[in-house]
């Protein structure tokens, strides 16, 4: 359960093949989306390393064709802003403002001191899924979460950086989410709790 002031926290390591208990084809992020009104969010990059490629990740997910497609824009503000960060803990993790069940602001980290070392396609891998989170879904992993295909970047579970894009049951799944009306005053998922300004981590992706 998620309280108002509870930090969500999903940290499963992307080398580790743990058993998921999850099971349908549905992977959206606990009903977790960004309102109706706001389904282009800008996208800011802060990552100076040029161990990332932000405006080919965003266009990735842009071209989807699906009715959410953020947009990079120059600048520092922006509704998702991609920066770097360390931990010793994780490569990547997702975070995101919630209003009434809405995403009105996220945030990818980029850990560039360990992803250096695993390369430019984990850097790819990191960068696509904690994107793809802050759009609002869960793992795709080996047929476990999402189904069939699972040959994604949402899937981190013994594929690190062997999947570096999104599929098309990310497509599929981006317009369930985001394929209905919404007036953007509140969450239209049952299964999205209510939060009102709240930070919440809905992802990290950890390491060995």
């Amino acid at each position: 359960m998620i309280s108002r002031t509870a930090v969500l926290l999903a940290v499963l390591s992307a080398t580790l093949f743990a058993a998921v208990t999850i099971a349908g084809a549905d992977h959206s992020w606990n009903g977790y989306h960004w309102p109706g009104d706001k389904l282009s969010p800008t996208v800011v990059n802060k990552a100076a390393s040029p161990l990332y490629n932000v405006p080919a990740a965003v266009s990735e997910w842009a071209n989807l064709g699906t009715p959410i497609s953020p947009t990079l824009v120059s600048g520092r503000k922006g509704d998702i802003a991609v920066s770097e960060g360390f931990s010793p803990f994780w490569l990547g993790l997702a975070r995101v403002f919630v209003e009434g069940g809405h995403i009105t602001s996220a945030e990818v980290k980029l850990n560039t001191r360990l992803l250096k070392s695993y390369g430019p396609l984990v850097a790819d891998h990191v960068l696509c899924q904690e994107l793809g989170h802050v759009l609002g879904l869960d793992h795709n992993r080996d047929g476990a979460i999402g189904g069939s295909p699972d040959d994604s970047c949402m899937n981190d579970q013994g594929h690190l950086g062997q999947y570096t894009s999104p599929n098309g049951h990310d497509t599929d799944q981006l317009n369930v989410i985001y394929g209905h009306a919404d007036s953007g005053g509140g969450a239209t998922s049952a299964s999205a709790p209510s939060s009102n300004g709240v930070w919440i981590t809905v992802h990290v992706f950890g390491i060995e």
